[in-house]
């Protein structure tokens, strides 16, 4: 990055900036970026003569020119740095010690991640080896973002999770920008929905940051139909689910807000997540505005439709309206009540596929709406008395 007189002269807000992008490049959980940015109050600099200090800095310098001389770019020699023993730390690492001292593990394996990337012939020997001849011919002189894209694509079909891994790791490497790395290690290598979460929010930085600033203004509502916005929205995705599963419900439900206002078509089936979430959360309110005000009033899928009912028989109860509505409904699936009507229903393993109209859908349906029909009085005794009367489209 390029430092001007200006920048200088607030130093604060450029000392926050790259703290920021270095620990976004080392892979830093984003609760972590968070929470130390959160610290980095009243920055101030400070004449010093202290020896160790000094001689620290000196050592970084002289290795930072090292690397630069070597012709590695600065984000490479940045990882380097940080991954290099310093023995004002007792011999560990810089990124190591300041992942203790925050309380947030970053584990990479220097050794493993650095193997054969440190020059053109490594890479290109690196590619066709894990990629095949090939597609590694394909990609001489591809930008950095689309090889580990294409890395990416290799790890989703190893079906050794660890080589999947070691895979998304060396895609960061060689592009810090690609954000489907990090969310192959959210889906897969997560402990836990924080940990996810930390990773998913370092794919949505890496996915603006590769699509600029620029381009969200311009093509706003044309998202995933865009083949390069699919893996930010596919970030976007995880970490609203792992906001929901950290019970962080309003900001999940913001992102599925936020997807929605980018890609209108909703290639990925937000606006079901979000008839989901208000309906579990009985906010009633935002139902109703979002599904008869909103761009999907005339949506006719089963989900839609049993939700759409279901709030109407909370607020009016069993009036003509409620009852077209569940018609409708049964029309879209008439497999729904038989589920719904199980106690405690429950699938052992989401599909990853429904058919419209279909058992599997009606068992998924009653899988997520069980408990909210439940809870609602007379609601699936309400449901019950019109099978059989519906007639026959439910569009």
């Amino acid at each position: 990055t390029k430092i001007t007189k200006k920048d200088l002269a607030d130093l604060e807000k450029l000392f926050r900036k790259e703290l920021s992008r270095a620990m976004f490049h080392m892979k830093c959980p984003g609760e972590m970026i968070t929470k130390v940015l959160q610290e980095c109050d009243g920055i101030k600099v400070f004449k010093t003569t202290n020896r160790s200090v000094l001689s620290s800095m000196n050592d970084l310098v002289y290795h930072a020119k090292y690397y630069l001389y070597s012709h590695d770019d600065a984000i490479r020699a940045l990882c380097k740095i940080n991954l290099m023993p310093m023995g004002a730390l007792k011999y560990k690492d810089p990124i190591e010690e300041f992942s203790r001292l925050h309380g947030f593990p970053v584990n990479i394996n220097s050794e493993e991640i650095f193997k054969g990337l440190d020059s053109e012939e490594g890479l290109e020997d690196f590619l066709k080896q894990e990629l095949g001849p090939d597609i590694a011919s394909d990609l001489a002189g591809a930008t950095p973002l689309r090889i580990a894209q294409e890395l990416v694509y290799e790890a989703w079909e190893r079906s050794d999770l660890n080589e999947a891994i070691r895979l998304a790791h060396k895609a960061i490497l060689i592009s810090p920008q690609c954000a489907d790395a990090y969310n192959l290690l959210a889906e897969e290598a997560a402990r836990d929905a924080r940990q996810a979460a930390g990773l998913y929010s370092q794919a949505v930085n890496a996915g603006r940051l590769a699509l600029g600033e620029d381009f969200f203004r311009d093509n706003e509502g044309h998202f995933w139909g865009m083949m390069k916005t699919r893996p930010y929205m596919r970030a976007l995705a995880g970490l609203q689910e792992a906001f929901w599963d950290m019970g962080k419900f309003d900001e999940a439900i913001r992102i599925c807000h936020e997807m929605l206002r980018l890609n209108p078509n909703d290639n990925q089936g937000m606006r079901y997540i979000v008839i989901r979430y208000l309906a579990k959360l009985s906010r009633h309110d935002e139902l109703e505005k979002f599904m008869e005000k909103g761009a999907y009033p005339n949506d006719c899928a089963a989900e839609w439709c049993f939700t759409r009912a279901l709030f109407w028989f909370i607020k009016e109860g069993d009036t003509d309206r409620s009852c077209l509505m569940i018609k409708k409904a049964l029309r879209s699936n008439k497999f729904v009540p038989v589920y719904l009507k199980k106690k405690s229903f429950r699938l052992k393993e989401l599909p990853d596929r429904l058919t419209v109209g279909g058992e599997d859908e009606a068992q998924y349906y009653a899988h997520e709406y069980g408990d909210v029909w439940r809870s609602v009085s007379g609601a699936i005794n309400w449901l019950v008395k019109y099978i059989g009367l519906e007639s026959a489209s439910p569009c």
